[in-house]
């Protein structure tokens, strides 16, 4: 699968954006320079993971407090890691291998 190119230009004030794969929403982060991104849908229940707050390289559901390690997505509370896809920043854009 061909690699979502995102500019850095349309994440929004806090440095995220959500787009769709193949029916797979992605959640986008830009935290400290660093491009993240993780399946849309927590493992808990599904809620959305663009919700999530983020301090330090914890991302916590909004929803029910799971934490995620932003780097590599496995479960610092809660039963099962999220999923996580290759994310970098080059030339302007947040390049995302699904």
């Amino acid at each position: 699968m061909e690699p979502v190119r995102i500019p850095l230009s349309s994440l929004d004030g806090e440095g995220r954006a959500v787009v769709d794969v193949d029916g797979t929403e992605i959640a986008v982060f830009v935290i400290d320079g660093d491009a993240h991104a993780f399946a849309n849908a927590c493992p808990h229940q599904g809620n959305p993971l663009h919700e999530a707050e983020i301090l330090g390289d914890t991302l916590t559901c909004a929803y029910h407090g799971w934490k995620f390690d932003l780097g590599t997505g496995a479960c610092l509370f809660g039963d099962e890691p999220a999923r996580v896809f290759r994310a970098e920043i080059q030339d302007g854009e947040v390049v995302v291998t699904p």
